[in-house]
């Protein structure tokens, strides 16, 4: 179970399809998951949802965020990211065009792109305070007797 190295890491965050799935708090207090595509740039995560979305909500309340991206095969491999996450632009409407392919192909991501492009998002930046990798089989030697 060897961590990803830098290079690893960038190329395993910006490969297929991958989702981000976001780990935020409830106003009860609860932990609350959500997949969501993302980008990863100069060491950071980019994401990008409704301003009526639960997650965002969560967010302005609490910033404290964690995320997992992993592969859901064999060998796999994981990204555990523990993160403060700031609101960049409430109602951006900038270009996502390139996580609408990512994640749905060229055809039918040029087509959702189109049709909602013009439906202000919330740009939301993850500035991670820790990321764990791992890759492959095995336990690490702190879960050994």
């Amino acid at each position: 179970m060897p961590p990803l190295t830098n290079q690893q890491l960038n190329e395993f965050l910006n490969s297929g399809s991958i989702v981000l799935k976001l780990g935020t708090i409830t106003e009860d207090g609860y932990p609350y998951v959500n997949p969501l595509w993302y980008s990863y740039e100069e060491e950071a995560f980019l994401l990008a949802g409704r301003s009526k979305a639960r997650w965002v909500k969560h967010i302005i309340s609490n910033p404290k965020v964690s995320a997992c991206i992993d592969s859901p095969t064999f060998p796999y491999t994981r990204v555990m990211v523990e993160a403060d996450a700031e609101i960049l632009d409430p109602a951006w409407t900038g270009d996502w065009e390139h996580w609408a392919h990512r994640y749905m192909g060229e055809e039918v991501g040029r087509k959702y792109y189109d049709e909602t492009k013009h439906m202000p998002r919330v740009l939301v930046r993850l500035n991670p305070r820790k990321i764990t990798t791992w890759a492959g089989p095995g336990w690490h030697p702190r879960y050994q007797d």
